[in-house]
This record gives C-alpha cells, sequence and structure tokens, in this order.
C-alpha cells in the first residue's frame, strides 16, 4: 500500500518538476540570446489553449511587445501597443477557479483574447509592470497638444 502511494506521488508531481525546468533552461537559453537589456520581465508561464490545455513556456516583457515562448517551440508576439484590455484573476474565461495560480488576460486590438496561467507572485510582477506601462500610455496621449477651437 505504501508503495502504490509513493508511485502515485511521483507521477503526479515528478511530470509538473520536468516541466518546470525544462522552463527554467528556456529561460536561460533566452536571457542569454537576448543579453541583460532584452527583458525587463520574464516568467514562467502557461499559454491556455483550449477549454482544457495548458502550454507551458515563458512570458516575457520587453521595450515595446510581449512574448511567448513555449517550450515546445511555440511563439506568440503581441506588441504593446495593440493590447485593449488587461485583466488578471483567479478564474479563467468561462472554467474552473485557479487555486494556486492566476489567470493574465490580455485582449489584443481586434478582439482575440489571450490568457496565460501564473504563479501568484508572477501575476503581480506582471500587474505591477503592466500597471505602469498603461501609466506612461496615458501620459504620452495626454501630452498631445492638438490644434483646434477654444472653450
Amino acid at each position: 500500500m505504501a508503495i502504490s502511494a509513493f508511485v502515485a506521488a511521483a507521477i503526479a508531481v515528478l511530470p509538473r518538476l520536468w516541466l518546470r525546468r525544462a522552463q527554467d533552461r528556456l529561460a536561460q537559453r533566452l536571457l542569454s540570446s537576448e543579453g541583460p537589456d532584452g527583458f525587463r520581465l520574464l516568467t514562467r508561464a502557461d499559454l491556455v489553449s483550449g477549454k482544457h490545455r495548458r502550454l507551458p513556456g515563458i512570458l516575457g516583457l520587453s521595450q515595446g511587445a510581449l512574448t511567448f515562448h513555449g517550450i515546445f517551440d511555440e511563439r506568440i508576439t503581441l506588441p504593446t501597443d495593440r493590447i485593449q484590455k488587461i485583466v488578471t484573476g483567479n478564474r479563467l474565461a468561462g472554467g474552473p477557479r485557479l487555486i494556486r495560480s492566476e489567470t493574465l488576460r490580455l485582449t489584443r486590438a481586434d478582439g482575440e483574447e489571450l490568457a496565460f496561467v501564473l504563479t501568484r507572485s508572477a501575476a503581480r510582477a506582471w500587474r505591477s509592470h503592466l500597471g505602469l506601462w498603461a501609466v506612461r500610455e496615458r501620459q504620452e496621449s495626454m501630452d498631445v497638444v492638438k490644434p483646434g477651437r477654444r472653450t
């Protein structure tokens, strides 16, 4: 009985550990190829692609884009000026509640939504960085002077 419990625990834990190690190796490779100024933020993330499918990888924020690099060679790049809406929470869109993770949902300008599952600490870092980016974007649009009629 103890052996079957050990085997069940190993089956539950080992695949996730192997995926984390693969994500860490991918992050090291990206950091070495991009250099120290390439990413402002780089975290483990799972791309949600379907109701029950998650693709593990790395989500990075650079000067002008968000990039997802999957461990199975998936790659998605979203320029920051094409982001229309940013939502974080503990529930997948129309799906189950997440227990020790959070979701980051980004809506593109064309209405397509990308969802990523992150750890809670990584989600806090993303909220901070994307919040600062949103404030800078608003300030830049307020600093523009347009000629027009006086009121």
